[in-house]
């Protein structure tokens, strides 16, 4: 089993440990569950403790014993919420901190997971609908549960996303989920094409770049952001229905 995302949640290893062997053999008490998790019983106590603070672990007094017991996994979710919660609040503070220059041009450049998690998420910051220009299918392919997750983050917050794919990209499931609307490019100059293009905010356009692993060019531009919806809009106008 594959447990990153336990840690990407905030879970130690011990505490990952601990959670998994009392969710394995249910209710028990802290040296069963040490046992179980081959963790030393006063540290299991003391991890004990601290899922329980997490809101993980629950317990009972049953015959002057302390039976503990593990949330539903999907109380998992709220630990997700919390952290989220958190940073909403810090992101005021954080844009106070950030220089007020403000550039007629701004290049940068995103690679790797943590990249693409970065992009994903300034995408529905706003809350706006954003517009696409070819589709990679890099996203759900390279985030697997995470992009699962972010998808239902952007239709709880009603961001829709209009999506120029090319005659091959129509099965790709993530196509067909809520708030997303699709159009064939008709150009068949554009066919032979593995790059995609993403307009959003008011002044953010993403060049996704052909390459194995993800990596991405961020143009922030009000001319460039005006220039590229233009040419996304006559794209549109121009396409075929899905």
């Amino acid at each position: 089993m594959d447990t990153k995302i336990l840690s990407d949640l905030g879970l130690t290893p011990t505490e990952i440990k601990v959670y998994l062997a009392l969710l394995k053999i249910g209710q028990s008490t802290a040296p069963k569950i040490a046992v179980e998790a081959n963790v030393e019983r006063a540290v299991t106590y003391h991890i004990l403790e601290k899922l329980i603070r997490k809101g993980i672990v629950s317990y009972i007094n049953k015959e002057n014993k302390r039976f503990f017991s593990a949330s539903e996994p999907e109380k998992l979710g709220d630990l997700l919420k919390e952290k989220e919660e958190a940073l909403n609040e810090l992101i005021p503070d954080l844009n106070k901190l950030k220089q007020t220059s403000n550039p007629e041009l701004l290049v940068e450049v995103f690679s790797g997971k943590d990249g693409l998690k970065t992009i994903l998420n300034d995408f529905i910051a706003d809350k706006n609908d954003y517009y696409i220009i070819g589709y990679t299918g890099i996203s759900p392919r390279v985030l697997e549960h995470w992009f699962e997750h972010w998808n239902k983050r952007r239709i709880k917050f009603g961001v829709k996303r209009s999506i120029l794919i090319r005659e091959g990209d129509k099965k790709s499931p993530a196509l067909h989920s809520p708030l997303t609307y699709v159009r064939v490019l008709s150009d068949k100059s554009l066919e032979k094409s593995t790059n995609s293009i993403v307009i959003y905010g008011k002044e953010k356009v993403c060049l996704f770049l052909p390459l194995k692993d993800f990596a991405c060019i961020r143009l922030t531009s009000k001319e460039a952001h005006k220039s590229y919806k233009e040419y996304f809009d006559l794209l549109w106008k121009n396409s075929k229905k899905l």
